[in-house]
């Protein structure tokens, strides 16, 4: 008799869980004894949300690490925000600058499926972006902590990253906040909207002379070569609040459903 696959059993014990998660690799524990809606010896599925506002909907309100289960998509974990402004954001990344890190020195396929703690710095990976953002419409906070210890943020009013066949594109709406629109206007550097994802081994940017991610160390929607730059271990940039002589200390993205033809389950 051929077993059923496992999206047609509707359950999940706690022990075979680990065997599901796309990013697994990404857990800094791996007996998920810090996954908040994983407690129980046997998970339902269709009680796993699509993502963090869907948790918070449901009544969640502890922020940390969830498992969710995006449409199409395997099982993911990801940190989930449950304070910040009204709550239920799923971060995407996080990098605390400190002295010289080589952690965002990575190659195209550690972009891709993601790298770091989701406790901690990371980077959640291309491909897990593309998964989530296809099946809804989102917004996208970027978060940015200036040098004097006072935190801005630029949202975008609808996000999403492409698949790997288009280069991971970034797609921005319009803009609003307090750190002034990095990425979707026009400058020296070029403009972040809609450009394919660089890395050291992968050079989609549209500098000749140079590859922007081998450049600086760190992979990004480059153009010529940046006007934001959140990736970097030596140093967060944000045109017109950070600069190479002024880091900013802290960036994080984060995003939610902007309402939009919103799943809210």
């Amino acid at each position: 008799m051929t077993p059923k696959c496992q999206e047609d059993n509707p359950f999940i014990k706690l022990d075979e869980l680990l065997s599901e998660i796309g990013n697994k690799h990404m857990l800094a524990k791996k007996d998920l004894v810090s996954l908040i809606n994983a407690q129980k010896p046997v998970l339902y599925r269709e009680f796993l949300a699509r993502d963090c506002r869907a948790a918070f909907r449901r009544g969640r309100r502890q922020s940390g690490l969830y498992i969710i289960h995006p449409k199409y998509s395997p099982l993911l974990v990801v940190y989930c925000d449950m304070e910040y402004d009204g709550g239920g954001w799923t971060v995407l990344h996080r990098n605390v600058l400190s002295k010289k890190s080589q952690l965002w020195s990575n190659n195209w396929d550690a972009y891709k499926m993601g790298f770091g703690n989701l406790l901690g710095n990371h980077w959640f990976g291309n491909e897990f972006m593309h998964l989530l953002t296809r099946q809804n419409s989102f917004s996208v906070r970027f978060v940015i902590v200036d040098s004097n210890g006072q935190t801005k943020h630029a949202d975008y009013h609808s996000f999403r990253v492409d698949g790997e066949e288009a280069g991971y594109a970034l797609r921005l709406g319009n803009y609003s906040g307090n750190a002034g629109d990095a990425l979707t206007s026009w400058g020296e550097a070029g403009i972040h909207d809609n450009m394919r994802f660089s890395t050291v081994d992968q050079d989609h940017d549209r500098r000749v002379t140079t590859n922007c991610a081998l450049e600086n160390g760190a992979g990004w929607w480059y153009d010529n070569c940046y006007s934001a730059l959140l990736t970097s271990g030596n140093q967060i940039y944000w045109k017109g609040l950070c600069t190479e002589h002024s880091s900013c200390s802290l960036a994080s993205i984060m995003i939610r459903p902007n309402g939009k033809n919103c799943n809210k389950s």
